[in-house]
């Protein structure tokens, strides 16, 4: 077991306040301990944390942007000899 400090799952997760640890992803369920007034992080937990976050993040991106169908094209009948004749019919001379 490793326990990381504050200060490093803050360079961890490369956020400017160590508030933002203990206050936003304490509440999103990421897990430590507090022992006095120092917080210890295990690496597991926050490697869970992490993979966590980014199922959430994936599922809403479906959410947002649902992925399409692909639709097949209609194709065309095209009657060759009808347009040739109307070709000829209506040349102008």
């Amino acid at each position: 077991m490793q326990w990381l400090t504050l200060e490093q799952v803050k360079e961890r997760f490369q956020v400017k306040d160590t508030r933002t640890i203990t206050v936003k992803c304490a509440k999103l369920g990421l897990k430590y301990i507090k022992i006095g007034s120092l917080y210890r992080f295990d690496l597991k937990d926050i490697e869970e944390f992490e993979e966590k976050l980014k199922q959430e993040q994936q599922e809403k991106l479906i959410e947002i942007y649902p992925i399409k169908k692909r639709r097949k094209s209609k194709t065309m009948q095209v009657d060759y000899d009808k347009i040739r004749a109307n070709k000829i019919l209506n040349r102008v001379v």
